[in-house]
């Protein structure tokens, strides 16, 4: 009994390990993906609009960028000296990505999002 009990400990702390050293590794940015506009929709606009969650604007993540993400996007650019133009390039890419999405703490923010945000890094 009490080596089954080592044994599936064993097997735990197994599946652990190979959990965090997959998922929980550093995400790096992929610089040169295309930019997000308006009228686009998917999992890059999702992205943006998690990034702009975690800089404290208050918008639905819903992957359609639309009147609101335009508007809290020009806004995050022009609060941050960036030319609030409503295209995340790789300049907007790197304030969202750099300094909300991948501090966050969320693997699918700081994973996924890391391929689909254009950055300069």
């Amino acid at each position: 009994m009490i080596s089954n009990l080592f044994k599936r400990g064993a097997v735990t702390a197994g599946a652990a390990f190979l959990a965090v050293s997959v998922f929980g590794g550093v995400a790096h940015a992929d610089p040169g993906v295309p930019y997000i506009k308006p009228s686009q929709r998917g999992d890059a606009v999702a992205c943006v609009q998690m990034g702009l969650r975690d800089a404290g604007y208050n918008i639905d993540v819903d992957g359609k960028y639309g009147t609101a993400t335009y508007t809290a996007l020009t806004d995050f650019q022009a609060n941050r000296s960036l030319q609030p133009d409503g295209i995340v390039g790789p300049r907007t890419g790197d304030r969202l990505y750099f300094d909300y999405l991948a501090k966050s703490g969320n693997v699918t923010q700081s994973e996924l999002c890391a391929t689909l945000i254009p950055t300069t890094r």
